[in-house]
């Protein structure tokens, strides 16, 4: 009797679950194994004696499998002392990304201090870590300054995260091998250049990729090309992957087999058209590609199995044979979980896997969809009915790879996440156009950069439209989201017990020879230019349209122009001057969500400010501007000539304009005016040049610029975060009075006195603070006064 691999396999997989899951109290794994080699035995003697081998043979993989399963590592974490102040040394783990405020996000091992000191937390666990990185790092390097293989003793708390809506944060978490998060607001360095010196490389390689990219192009785009290319979420802003997670997008943000086989089947087709078609120079060259990608997108277990796959279908065009999509899955799971058994728990693996289980499935209903819709056109050979036959081809593979894909992951998405996206089928369809055109351009942006950055803001504003058109199919698309408390784990397991039946069903002999005989079909498909011009036709217009639309808002418009940018709980304020002259003041707390704000307002491709101003070095003012200045070249920062050396961005602050990012450093007091040019004046109204005056408490608030900014008739009143005892001084200075007023800290009681308002004597009030937050700003008594001095409808 022949074995077919597809159930070896699947019981090798069943059995390594087992091994993981039931716990068995066995003192050894060891006779598991032999009885697994005896079994193999026996299958061989009976196969020999010409008696049906396959059951014994299926019993020893299984075997096999749960003594696997048995001699992987105990999934359980290390008890952490959480909620409690720790002091700790780690090792940082992965490439630590800004997380807002100045700090990083990273993930952490503990491990000996060098020194001997005790730590609070047991040494070998995983943490997640908000930090800010060590002055003596700062004072050393250019940004980012913390990185792999650091070695940084924290103190701070470790806790537990609270649940995401219906999403289990710290279950997740768990499963990702991590024990807590910890915030630390102290730190300091111990050692660096630790940890492997390969990954230390890869990660250099993807941080210079990242960061090509990033200075090519405009936020968000720039953020989402690094998620597409290289799995770099970091820079792409909350709002943006809300709003792919809504539309049921999500998956495109994560490196999968889709990112794979768009890399593959462009590798193949450069490759074959200069080796020529079948050629094993071009074979080898594509599985370089291949998994040269993969392993620059950190190896994630979607990747490997799609890169498993790949290699696969590679070698199969090579000899002639072919695997089956099934056999391939089973074959790409069964050496991971091999290697690493913990892999069946990953929601990444399960996701995949099922997903590619959807891709098997829907190949045979395609087949018949298309046979039956195409039926009437394939008699005809005029070119219309050509064409037609091949549009509706197309249409038919996207709706049911899109459809059948979807409900195969649907059970774990409505499991883990609590919600099942109801637009995911229409909104991928409209976005699979531009994957392949916004992949690689991404791709040549990055490698443009690392040569000559004016080449990279070339490719990289052709590169802008098909990202872009993602992030408007994401945003545009309603927020249908169905609660999903009724897809219970038992309904989950019949869902995919059927799921596999239907795969089985799709590796049927006599339906793979009937799709064979589809396939072989006389069918007609654009060959030559035709082909290129079918193939590039969706995304080049989505390019055209974009860019046009883009250049046509371009450039300078002849009247001045103040933006509050939508940052968050933190300040920052856009000018753009009637000649184009652009000055940033302040750049909220995070650096993505400012970038992504500034895109859209400033000139495709300009990567400039004529200058930025720092009102003072709260994180909530200057987190996002550290960032803003990696980013854009600033001909001038200026500062209050009052700083707070003992700010916790200081160090950053202090590196980053002696570094020369933001141009020449200068500090300006009151009596301060520059010219903008167009009749535009900004003036220094506070503090004074002398410091702080007398009654004026010594705070970071107290030390803010205050700014007025005046164009013709028109006046703007900037007032940072100054108290009222610094508003009280301010009143005595003179003429204070705008037509709008920014309004001092957020909104707080603490300002906006009604003496002050009054002195201002605004038309319009604008505030800036995060929705939600958690300072109450802004405050009830500043809203009533605002609204009694300037009318309900002219608080912004």
């Amino acid at each position: 009797m022949r074995l077919f691999p597809e159930p070896a396999l699947a019981v090798l997989l069943a059995g390594a679950g087992l091994g993981l899951w039931l716990d068995a109290p066995l003192p050894s794994a060891h006779p598991l194994l032999l009885l697994a080699l005896a079994g193999v035995a026996l299958a061989a003697v009976l196969r020999t004696l010409r008696l049906p081998a396959g059951p014994a043979l299926l019993a020893a993989i299984l075997l096999l499998g749960i003594w696997r399963g048995e001699t992987a590592p105990p999934a359980g974490l290390p008890a952490v002392p959480t909620g409690a102040a720790i002091e700790a040394t780690l090792l940082i783990t992965d490439a630590p990304a800004p997380a807002g405020g100045g700090r990083y996000r990273f993930r952490g091992q503990v491990v000996a201090a060098p020194d001997g000191r005790p730590g609070s937390a047991p040494a070998g666990a995983n943490l997640l870590v908000y930090a800010l990185p060590p002055p003596e790092l700062t004072a050393q390097r250019t940004a980012p300054y913390l990185r792999y293989g650091d070695t940084i003793r924290l103190r701070g708390r470790l806790e537990l995260p609270k649940p995401i809506g219906d999403f289990d944060y710290a279950a997740w978490l768990a499963g990702q091998g991590i024990a807590a998060v910890m915030w630390a607001p102290e730190t300091e360095a111990v050692s660096t250049g630790g940890g492997n010196g390969l990954r230390r490389a890869l990660h250099r390689a993807r941080g210079a990729l990242a960061g090509a990219l990033q200075r090519a192009m405009p936020a968000p785009q720039s953020g989402l090309g690094a998620a597409l290319l290289l799995g770099i979420r970091t820079e792409l802003p909350a709002a943006v992957k809300e709003d792919f997670r809504a539309a049921g997008m999500s998956h495109l943000l994560a490196i999968s087999g889709l990112h794979i086989g768009i890399a593959m089947a462009l590798a193949l087709g450069m490759a074959q058209a200069i080796a020529g078609r079948g050629h094993p120079a071009a074979v080898a060259a594509t599985l370089l590609v291949v998994w040269g990608y993969a392993v620059l997108s950190g190896l994630e277990p979607p990747v490997t199995r799609a890169a498993i796959m790949g290699s696969l279908a590679l070698a199969s065009g090579l000899t002639g044979r072919g695997v089956r999509g099934l056999a391939a899955l089973l074959l790409a799971a069964a050496a991971m979980v091999m290697v690493e058994p913990a892999l069946l728990g990953s929601l990444s693996f399960q996701l995949s896997f099922t997903a590619m289980a959807g891709v098997i499935v829907g190949l045979p209903v395609i087949a018949a969809l298309t046979a039956a819709a195409t039926a009437p056109l394939a008699a005809s050979d005029a070119w219309p009915a050509r064409w037609a036959q091949y549009g509706l081809t197309l249409l038919i593979a996207s709706v049911v790879i899109s459809s059948t894909t979807t409900l195969a992951t649907l059970p774990l998405v409505a499991l883990h996440f609590g919600a099942i996206p109801l637009l995911s089928v229409p909104a991928t369809i409209l976005a699979m156009p531009a994957m392949p055109a916004a992949l690689l351009g991404a791709a040549a942006t990055a490698l443009a950069g690392l040569v000559w950055a004016p080449l990279a803001a070339v490719v990289g504003a052709l590169a802008w439209a098909p990202l872009e058109w993602l992030i408007w199919v994401a945003g545009k698309m309603p927020p249908a989201l169905l609660p999903a408390g009724w897809l219970t784990p038992a309904l989950a397991a019949v869902w995919y017990a059927g799921l596999g039946g239907l795969a089985l069903l799709a590796s049927d002999r006599r339906l793979r020879r009937a799709m064979a005989e589809w396939r072989q079909r006389p069918r007609w498909r654009p060959g030559g230019m035709a082909g290129v011009a079918a193939g590039a036709a969706p995304a080049a217009a989505i390019i055209a349209l974009l860019l046009a639309g883009q250049c046509s808002g371009a450039g300078a418009d002849g009247r001045l122009h103040l933006y509050v940018l939508d940052i968050g709980q933190g300040d920052a304020i856009l000018v753009a001057t009637p000649g184009g002259r652009q000055l940033l003041v302040d750049g909220g707390p995070d650096a993505g969500d400012t970038l992504a704000a500034l895109g859209p307002l400033l000139p495709p491709g300009d990567r400039t400010l004529d200058a930025v101003a720092a009102t003072h070095l709260d994180s909530d003012h200057i987190g996002g501007l550290l960032g803003v200045l990696g980013r854009y070249k600033a001909g001038a920062t200026l500062e209050s000539a009052v700083v707070t050396p003992d700010s916790a961005l200081y160090p950053q602050w202090r590196r980053a304009t002696e570094a020369g990012q933001g141009g020449r450093a200068v500090r300006i007091a009151a009596g301060h005016r520059i010219d903008l040019g167009d009749g535009v004046t900004l003036e220094a109204l506070y503090p004074p040049a002398e410091g702080l005056p007398p009654g004026v408490r010594a705070t970071a608030n107290n030390g803010s610029l205050a700014l007025r900014l005046t164009y013709g008739q028109v006046s703007f009143l900037l007032a940072g975060d100054i108290e009222a005892d610094a508003e009280r001084y301010l009143m005595r200075t003179g003429n204070i009075g705008s037509d709008v007023l920014k309004v001092g800290h957020h909104g707080s009681r603490s300002s906006t006195s009604a003496a002050f308002l009054e002195a201002v004597s605004p038309q319009s009030a604008a505030i800036s603070a995060g929705r939600d937050n958690g300072y109450g700003h802004p405050h009830p008594e500043v809203m009533a006064r605002l609204e009694g001095a300037v009318g309900p409808e002219r608080v912004f």
